[in-house]
């Protein structure tokens, strides 16, 4: 949710707002109590206001919860599942969409509804797209004939909760949030019970676990041992032999395999969730620790499944699976077997507002005088209104504060510091028309008058309070002693302001007045604006910047009151948010939104998607505008991607109607001579937060220092640094009583006064600028996971005199991968092969360290083809190591009693395995050379796994077969028809050094077994499946190919035709020119380029509309992305893929409009 602005028609349309509301049916410091008299809201509320939340009816409500969950704290808003706590639409006793990702939620009198949204489409009026991942129920969790009249919260964490139903004879409590593939349900009154939307199909059934398929998607269904479920069309029951719990969770795919893995997590019930953050200034790292607290059900595992948001896993180390899943936030990967993560970002510091440049600044002082007297008026001494335009009048106030002491200006310098204490002690005082309210029900400040549902639906307090908190730290800058002064009830006005921030961001976990983290989302990175969530699209967030001018306020406030526990919360705000905005608002990098969907951002963020729209205006101005404002020095966050701020500043297609201010001073931070230019051309109205003086130092500011410089950093968080060709400009604030010396990590210094902001422009010859030193070799390489495909690596940090920029991954000897952090996934690789990685530093300067200790690892074996029972299962199951198990997935044809055979190729006697079937498991003693036997009672007909154990030691099992032994003899066993014939096989893809193929599918009266794959006459592989790619050719070289198919008793069909394909020429190497004219392409054609990407990093592709004539619509796709372009007669567009790995790599581009034109191609490092 956000607010209007003065300089715009409120014209969004009614649809948009039905459309968005569906159906309307540890850290320390100061613990703040509150400082208003307790008043009984629902009756001593302010005149004339209500007091608190109501529905959509009017009616004051109460929080929807249990005792247990009210025993936790204060009611926690704000969430993106707020919707079953705060009953916002009357006549809803349950919950609206909720959106955890990757699951999708809905309460139900029956239970809980349970979704994976993973197809995206785009809607809205044209101009007014919205993309999103739509809420299609899939099943409901639930017991057998509950009906319950509601449902409530009965427990809650940082990013969890549990919910409760209950009918007066049943009872069901589930677990669900962010990340977690589960949901954990406990019950009683009844046996468990999934209703299914329709009939699933069940292609794993191990009695007491399911795997299932439906609408597409998959899920497993997890009893305890011993239990069974029964599935009859679209109800799955369970007694669950007795006990109380199940779980079901949302898989990555349909093997088995897979199911197996997360079996093992089934029984391990998420209890909590808890966020902490550590600010290191050395280092100028912040590190966020995500934990959850598990209880094991049963079984021995420990740790749990948790899926990471792309903020998320592009700043780990963690994971460790290949597990992927599909979200409005791009792609989210798995973390298997821990119970915590942690992401870490270099903090890139905060100022409180730009500084004086002195000599270097282009800026007339006589000019910013005049500007700083224009905007001395009464009207912006005396701001009025609700909460919110109050606080931007505050926050107007603040930024000119600094311009007056700038130009010596000492009288407007004390009426602005004047009128902000006036007003933030005339709201802080609890009296008067003007006051901030605690409603003790629900835990929450209430400021009066209030605006934009700020009461009776708690939204956006953190943007009203961000304006408040920011003008009380410049009041305290500037007034040292006016924090410990004393309110009307006797505390101080310091401990009233944290009131504020302990309202929206309670840091503590101690304090029972608000709840912990009410506006942020510490999953989600960023915050929710709508206090109940009450919407069928699930929470929304429109303004981020006003989000950041919150953090970036706490940031300020914390420093100059010295409460380093406020200041390293906003830290982590700040820094988390800075991650989230990049990729969920501006989708840089290209891995968020969906392919059709052409903006270069979203005005607001929902829990289903994102909306180039907004709550009060159709105007792009507004869109994109709405989430730049308040320009300030906490803003600097947006300049750290210039190309993107260019991008996002051209899509207007025109110089801005409205808002020009905030738009100017967003172009100073890529261009800020050309935003000079626009500010000098002619007159203009201010936005209401701004004032010409504020946009007139800060453009000339940024023409003075230059660009920000994510490079370098510093060992205090009050700093900025710029670059201007060469030279750079260091930036600082002291918050303290005594000058201090800040050391940036290039060895430049900078003395700084107290309670000043300085700067001080280098030459470029800063001591590392030279610097030789390399750095030193990194810690021991280790591999703690594996899949078929990819290997997880760690590594310890080496150490450096002027920093470690990057490490170097090599693989096999060549440069496989660069990597910020200690640890990465090097992907791509093959099945069960070992491959050889060292690792090595790089300094900013390219000095290069020596090289760790090569380490051998070996990819996992892929998943076994599925066999037939009765029949062979695998011909060689191959070694198992000790304690470590494989699957053979399997089709049982025909029920019965199954005698499973295996046979032992260990060279040694007694070694112990355990085989797993059909709901039943086995300890046999396998000796050498010898087969052991084990039979299985009443195995159903359908989908299933043998899973061979290796218990103390380890063991190698050759041929793997099953009998029926209820059944007549296989009719198939003599069989001499031989398959048909494969059909249409073409090739599908091609590069420089592979053939993907593709063909029909052949019939076999008992089945076929695979298919044979010739090369030029030679049998080349044999697979399973109807295609497959065949690697290591040569570049520009005709194949022929040819396949047949071969039954499981050796009858082989006749040959395909021949096919004949030249793969590829050689790849290009990029960065460079890929095609100095790619030429014309028809619509709904597509031009590929084999490339050869020599260093891992960032590439920019510049594509030209060689048409003189006419604008192009164009898809390029690259790096598992595809981007939509619209380009203009004769223009240039970037197109930006962030982390893109050394190797081979196919960029496509796709025509979307009739004979597209496209002249020269390149690749840039960026």
């Amino acid at each position: 949710m956000s607010k209007g602005h003065a300089h715009f028609v409120v014209l969004v349309g009614l649809s948009l707002m039905l459309s968005a509301c569906g159906n309307a049916a540890p850290q320390s410091g100061d613990v703040p109590s509150s400082f208003l008299r307790p008043l009984d809201y629902s009756t001593t509320a302010p005149p004339g206001t209500r007091g608190g939340p109501t529905n959509t009816s009017g009616v004051l409500l109460t929080p929807a919860w249990t005792a247990n969950a009210s025993s936790k704290g204060k009611a926690p808003t704000n969430e993106f599942w707020s919707s079953i706590l705060f009953k916002r639409n009357a006549g809803n006793t349950y919950s609206e969409n909720m959106f955890a990702h990757p699951l999708a939620l809905h309460a139900r009198s029956g239970g809980l509804e349970l979704s994976y949204p993973n197809r995206s489409q785009i809607g809205g009026a044209p101009g007014l797209e919205k993309y999103e991942y739509p809420y299609t129920p899939d099943l409901t969790l639930g017991i057998a004939g509950l009906n319950s009249p509601d449902t409530k919260t009965d427990d809650f964490g940082d990013w969890t909760t549990t919910a409760l139903w209950n009918d007066g004879a049943r009872t069901l409590r589930a677990t669900f949030g962010h990340g977690l593939p589960f949901v954990y349900a406990t019950k009683s009154g009844g046996d468990a019970q999934i209703t299914f939307v329709a009939t699933p199909t069940v292609w794993a059934n191990q009695g007491n676990v399911l795997g299932i398929t439906i609408n597409g998607r998959h899920y497993g269904i997890f009893a305890p041992a011993g239990a069974a479920w029964s599935v009859n069309n679209t109800v799955a029951t369970s007694s669950l032999a007795g006990k109380d719990y199940y779980s079901v969770a949302v898989l990555p795919d349909a093997s088995t395999t897979t199911l197996n893995d997360f079996r093992t997590y089934a029984y391990n019930f998420v209890t909590g969730s808890q966020v902490g953050w550590t600010y290191n200034p050395g280092t100028a790292t912040l590190t966020t620790t995500f934990n959850v607290s598990t209880a094991a059900k049963e079984g021995n595992a420990t740790g749990t499944l948790m899926a990471l948001y792309r903020h998320q896993w592009m700043n780990s180390s963690s994971v460790n699976t290949g597990y992927t899943y599909v979200s409005p936030r791009g792609e989210m990967k798995v973390v298997r077997g821990s119970n915590s993560f942690s992401t870490t970002h270099k903090f890139q510091g905060v100022l409180p507002y730009l500084p004086d440049n002195g000599t270097a600044n282009t800026l007339s002082k006589t000019q910013l005088a005049a500007y700083v007297n224009e905007a001395n008026t009464r009207a912006t001494l005396n701001p009025t209104g609700d909460s919110y335009w109050v606080g931007k009048g505050l926050g107007k106030l603040a930024e000119l504060v600094p311009l007056a002491a700038q130009v010596g200006n000492t009288a407007a310098q004390n009426a602005f510091l004047d009128a902000i204490q006036r007003v933030l002690q005339d709201w802080l005082d609890g009296s008067g028309s003007n006051l901030f309210y605690y409603n003790a029900t629900w835990g929450t400040l209430i400021g009066y008058p209030q605006g934009y549902g700020s009461e009776e639906e708690l939204n956006d307090h953190h943007f009203h309070w961000g304006y408040f908190i920011k003008a009380a730290a410049v009041l305290q800058q500037y007034r040292p002693t006016w924090a410990s002064g004393t309110t009307p009830q006797g505390r101080t006005w310091g401990a009233s302001v944290n009131d504020l921030i302990m309202d929206a961001a309670n840091w503590t976990t101690t304090t029972s007045q608000f709840p912990r983290l009410r506006n942020f989302d510490p999953y989600a990175g960023h915050s929710w604006a709508a206090g109940h969530s009450g919407f069928a699209a699930g929470n929304n967030q429109e303004s981020s910047s006003e989000d950041m001018n919150f953090s970036s306020a706490l940031i300020n406030w914390g420093s100059v009151t010295g409460n380093t526990a406020v200041r390293d919360l906003g830290i982590f705000l700040y820094t988390n948010e800075t991650a989230a905005i990049e990729q969920y608002w501006f989708n840089q990098g290209g891995g968020v939104f969906p392919a059709g969907f052409n903006k270069p951002a979203v005005g607001m963020v929902w829990g289903d998607g994102g909306a180039y729209s907004t709550w009060f205006s159709a105007e792009k101005e507004a869109i994109q505008g709405i989430n730049l404002l308040p320009i300030q020095a906490g803003s600097l966050y947006l300049g750290r991607n210039p190309a993107y701020l260019k991008t996002n500043y051209d899509f207007l297609g025109r110089e801005p109607n409205s808002w020009k201010d905030i738009f100017w001073s967003v172009y100073a931070m890529f261009d800020a001579a050309g935003a000079l230019s626009k500010f000098g051309s002619g007159s203009y109205t201010p936005e209401d937060g701004e004032t010409k003086a504020h946009t007139y130092q800060f453009l000339h500011s940024l023409n003075a220092m230059g660009q920000v410089d994510t490079s370098v950093t510093a060992n205090v968080p009050n700093y900025a640094v710029f670059k201007k060709g060469t030279a750079r400009t260091y930036a600082a604030y002291n918050p303290t009583a005594s000058p201090i010396t800040v050391t940036f990590s290039d060895g430049a210094t900078l003395t700084v006064p107290a309670r000043q902001v300085v700067s001080s422009r280098g030459s470029g010859t800063t001591p590392c600028s030279t610097d030789a030193a390399a750095p030193s070799v990194p810690g021991a390489v280790s591999s703690a996971a594996q899949t078929s495909s990819s290997v997880s690596l760690s590594w310890g940090a080496a150490s450096d005199n002027c920093g470690v920029a990057a490490y170097e991954v090599y693989t096999n000897g060549a440069l496989k991968a660069t990597a910020s952090g200690t640890g990465t996934t090097i992907s791509g690789l093959n099945t069960d092969t070992a491959y050889q990685f060292k690792v090595r530093a790089r300094d900013a300067q390219g000095n290069l360290g020596p090289f760790t200790a090569e380490i051998s690892v070996r990819t996992q074996t892929g998943d076994a083809p599925t066999a037939s029972l009765p029949g062979t299962v695998t011909t060689s199951a191959g070694a198992i190591a000790a304690g470590s198990s494989k699957t053979f997935p399997v089709t049982i044809t025909s029920a019965g009693t199954y005698r499973l055979s295996l046979q032992s190729t260990s060279s040694l006697n007694s070694r112990l395995i355990n085989v797993a079937f059909a709901g039943s498991n086995y300890d046999l003693a396998a000796d050498a050379g010898k087969t052991v036997i084990a039979d299985f009672p009443n195995v159903a007909s359908g989908s299933g796994a043998v899973v061979v154990t290796a218990r103390s030691e380890g063991v190698s099992i050759g041929q793997i077969s099953g009998a029926n032994l209820s059944a007549p003899s296989d009719p198939c066993a003599s069989d001499t028809t031989a398959p048909g014939t494969p059909g249409s096989l073409t090739a599908v893809d091609r590069t420089s050094s592979s053939v993907t193929l593709s063909w029909t599918a052949s019939s076999d009266n008992c089945g076929v077994s695979g298919y044979e794959v010739y090369l030029n006459g030679a049998l080349r592989t044999t697979v399973s499946g109807a295609g497959t790619t065949i690697g290591g050719l040569s570049a520009g070289t005709a194949y022929t190919f040819t396949v047949r198919a071969r039954d499981a008793q050796g009858n082989v069909s006749p040959f395909t035709s021949d096919l004949n394909v030249t793969t590829a020429s050689a790849a290009i190497p990029v960065p460079g020119v890929i095609s100095t004219n790619v030429g014309t392409i028809s619509n709904g054609a597509s031009r590929s380029f084999d490339l050869n990407v020599s260093v891992a990093g960032n590439l920019r592709f510049l594509i030209t509309n060689a048409s003189s004539a006419a604008s192009s619509a164009l898809t390029v796709s690259f790096n598992g992305r595809s981007v939509p372009l619209s380009i203009g007669a004769g223009q240039t567009i970037p197109v930006d893929f962030a982390g893109v790995q050394a190797g081979p790599r196919t960029l496509s581009v796709t025509a979307n409009s009739a004979g597209v034109a496209v002249g020269k191609l390149e690749a840039l490092a960026y």
